[in-house]
């Protein structure tokens, strides 16, 4: 963001009129003109990691996406160690995916776009099996290509940090596409990851299309808790999963060499 500048200062720095009024003007002007370079330079950072989705359209367009935010409503997933709910983060990184998606042309249906669950039962067991079966139908229903089930982790060592992505053993598209998705999730982080097979996530082992779950990060980490409640962090997480996307696609339709 540009500093802001404090005119009425500058104006009584000139009230004894030791600058000669036509440099008065240019030191103004020059003023004004740090001013508005700084404003265009924090835009441009601002809009950096997004300026070049279009060009993912030749792959992503009208590709159907499933984006699932994990928990919400009256599950809220793992509670930070300074308080952050992870359905929380899950639907604001979804979120930033979603906008992300869709400027490259891909149709996205998101499974929750606030917070909110789909059990109506009290108790609370039968209400979140309730839940995971309305989010696997409805993404059973899209005939969505890509199914991206967004959470953040947590662990007993709050020294464990950094995104993970999983599969189950028995997909080599989810398999082929974590792995697409870590390695651009390791560019974010200093924690270098593998994708990993895992074959007792519940949405992993119930879905026919090519699915992951990604772990964005540890909440059980007080450093990393805080930066995944930063907007330009997730922002940095949402355009990681969604290149790793697009590279995964890309492999599925190489672009014919030119003559």
């Amino acid at each position: 963001m540009a500093k802001q500048i404090n005119y009425s200062q500058i104006s009584g720095l000139m009230h004894r009129q030791i600058i000669p009024r036509p440099k008065i003007i240019l030191v103004s002007s020059i003023l004004v003109l740090l001013a508005v370079a700084g404003i265009f330079l924090s835009q441009k950072a601002a809009v950096h990691t997004a300026k070049n989705v279009p060009g993912w359209s030749w792959v992503l367009g009208g590709v159907t996406i499933t984006i699932d935010a994990g928990h919400g409503g009256v599950d809220p997933g793992a509670v930070g160690v300074n308080k952050t709910l992870e359905k929380d983060v899950n639907l604001q990184v979804s979120k930033r995916l979603q906008l992300l998606f869709t400027q490259a042309g891909s149709k996205v249906v998101m499974l929750r776009e606030q917070d909110r669950d789909f059990g109506t039962s009290l108790s609370l067991l039968q209400r979140k099996r309730e839940d995971l079966a309305y989010r696997i139908q409805t993404a059973m229903e899209s005939q969505a290509k890509i199914y991206l089930s967004i959470h953040a982790n947590s662990f007993s060592d709050q020294r464990q940090h950094g995104p993970q992505v999983f599969y189950h053993s028995e997909s080599e598209g989810g398999k082929l596409l974590a792995e697409s998705i870590q390695q651009s999730l390791n560019k974010v982080g200093t924690k270098k990851r593998e994708a990993k097979a895992n074959q007792s996530y519940f949405i992993l082992k119930n879905t026919d299309m090519v699915a992951v779950t990604i772990e964005v990060g540890f909440l059980s980490n007080p450093e990393e808790e805080k930066k995944l409640n930063e907007s330009a962090y997730q922002q940095q997480l949402a355009m990681a999963i969604f290149e790793g996307v697009g590279n995964y696609l890309a492999k599925e339709q190489p672009v014919a060499a030119a003559d």
